[in-house]
């Protein structure tokens, strides 16, 4: 396989056809890092400035200022750029990187080599965006790379062959020190030197302040504080002792570094450094789920799930407010035209409220209840979406109409039926005939059911939670919110134990259960809180709320076990 690649290198760098050679570079992107790039490769002798293009999508400035000082092309398409240009770098901000994926993928091959500067954007899925395999390299460069004192760490996908690997490096050579690393410690490695000069900068204007409040002149203040960290970063550079030794060497026992190292360490220094870099690498993790938020965009059908805490109060009252909020989102999503399927909770719960009397806490008695508030929830739903012009339609389901293939082959006809005809479908359990639903409680797997039977883009969950967290966030103020979810292991499940109260009968794990559901069959699947202003908007616009399961988000083999259909 090596000398395959191999063999494939030396071919592209012999072909020269419709202009487009080995040493022809592409910027896609002309912010400040790809500005510094191009200033660099071509300021060193790696690329003459007629062997470099360059797009950018709004500022026509930047390119303009790049091609007088350094004589650089511009392309007038990102085709253009791929047919002219077997190298590609990708500097643009992460938001729009799907949208240069897939304008590209088309008319790239194995030939090409793309590398990435995006911060977040793993190799993963950039390959998943385009139709052929292509080389991909990863790099994490930081800002000193415009002065050529960078610290750059690559990655490099498996189809990128050793002659690749070397011109990646003498790319980034000419920026500052380039390392090779594994692109599992890119998000540590992000915490550690690409956010890392922002530490410095913060202590070097602490120091300033902290003279300049001690009597110092500003200017001078500041020129010396300056002046102390570059300094000190050229005798760590250049001495060769290591840090730990340069230390021993400026501080004596009993002198002012000394004193001062004092309150570094009484103050925790060394743990609120790593605290910092801790949530610097975690949102790392973060923003590397939001290019595949952006692909949320693109759905076209979508199934949402209501929850009954969402809809109805502890007193089985329904929630006006929020239900129309969520119905005038739903009705907007059709008008772009999307379809939308709504499995509803809430029937028990609105029956309770209804009655204002003691119903038996039985099988019975919930199934009684369910046939009262179905149809109190019916009537509110179909007023709401009334005024919007759109019909709404009931459909009743147990777990047997779904696992008998005739069954489920008539309920798939009758919702592809309604949403041709822009209906919106209302489904719920059928708690009145059913049993296992109302014991188990599972309008989230119900949803999940749908949306594979409906063969829907995104399945949204709807709860009174923000989503899954690291721990209870009513019992524990350190919760923390999981934004993405990049893996299924023992420590999820404990934090998805059921959290189910007196109106609803489902918890964080069934919604778990649904999620791993969907996700078997390529669905990804957002939890989020139904309360949340705009929240059905929101995550159609890609944007970062909830908790959101990619569709390679984990293997559905170590999913607990869950109802079955």
């Amino acid at each position: 396989m090596q000398n395959k690649r191999e063999n494939k290198t030396e071919k592209s760098t012999e072909r020269k056809t419709e202009g487009k050679t080995e040493r022809k570079i592409g910027f896609i992107g002309a912010g400040n890092m790809a500005s510094a790039m191009i200033r660099a490769v071509t300021g060193k002798g790696v690329f003459r400035g007629s062997e470099v293009m360059v797009i950018n999508k709004n500022n026509r400035e930047r390119i303009e200022t790049l091609q007088h000082e350094c004589g650089v092309l511009a392309a007038k398409s990102l085709e253009e750029m791929a047919s002219l240009c077997s190298t590609l770098v990708i500097c643009t901000k992460p938001d729009q990187v799907t949208e240069v994926l897939d304008t590209l993928s088309p008319v790239l091959d194995e030939e090409h080599l793309l590398v990435s500067v995006v911060a977040g954007i793993t190799i993963r899925y950039i390959q998943s965006r385009l139709v052929r395999e292509v080389p991909v390299v990863r790099a994490m460069p930081n800002t000193p790379v415009e002065v050529g004192e960078g610290a750059i760490a690559i990655s490099a996908g498996e189809a990128v062959s050793p002659d690749q690997r070397a011109q990646v490096e003498e790319i980034f050579r000419s920026l500052g020190k380039v390392v090779w690393v594994s692109e599992g410690d890119m998000d540590v490695i992000t915490a550690l030197s690409g956010s890392g000069p922002a530490y410095f900068y913060k202590l070097a204007l602490a120091m300033s302040r902290a003279a300049e409040r001690l009597g110092l002149e500003r200017n001078l203040a500041r020129e010396l504080s300056a002046q102390t960290l570059i300094g000190a970063g050229f005798l760590l550079k250049y001495n060769g002792a290591d840090t730990e030794d340069l230390l021993r060497q400026v501080v004596s026992p009993k002198g002012t570094s000394a004193a001062a190292l004092r309150v570094f360490e009484s103050k925790r220094l060394d743990s609120i450094v790593e605290e910092a870099m801790t949530k610097a690498a975690a949102r790392s993790v973060e923003l590397s789920g939001l290019p595949e938020r952006r692909m949320l965009t693109k759905s076209r059908k979508i199934v949402v799930k209501i929850g009954s805490s969402t809809i109805t109060d502890e007193n089985g009252n329904l929630k006006e407010r929020h239900i129309k909020a969520l119905v005038d989102q739903i009705a907007k999503s059709v008008a772009e035209g999307r379809q939308v399927l709504v499995v509803s909770s809430g029937a028990i719960a609105c029956g309770r409220g209804r009655m204002r009397v003691n119903m038996p806490d039985s099988i019975t008695g919930k199934q009684a209840l369910a046939a009262i508030g179905q149809g109190l929830l019916m009537r509110t739903y179909e007023c709401l979406f009334d005024a919007h012009g759109l019909t709404v339609a009931q459909i009743l389901l147990t777990r047997e109409d779904l696992a008998s293939p005739k069954r489920s082959a008539l309920c798939k006809n009758t919702l592809d039926e309604l949403l041709l005809q822009k209906v919106v479908p209302i489904i719920n359990e059928n708690d009145t005939v059913a049993v296992d639903e109302i014991r188990l409680g599972d309008n989230d797997t119900l949803s999940a059911r749908v949306a594979v039977l409906a063969q829907a883009d995104l399945l949204v969950i709807l709860t009174d939670t923000d989503g899954l967290y690291t721990m209870d966030p009513r019992r524990e103020p350190n919760a923390r919110r999981i934004t993405r979810v990049r893996d299924i292991n023992s420590d999820l499940l404990g934090m998805a134990q059921s959290s189910g109260g007196p109106l609803g009968t489902g918890g964080m794990l069934t919604k778990l259960w649904a999620a791993s559901l969907a996700l078997e069959h390529g669905i990804p699947t957002v939890i989020a809180n139904g309360a949340e202003e705009n929240v059905l908007v929101s995550i159609l616009n890609g944007q970062e709320i909830g908790t959101f399961f990619s569709r390679d988000s984990f293997p559905p083999e170590v999913v607990p076990a869950r109802p079955s259909c």
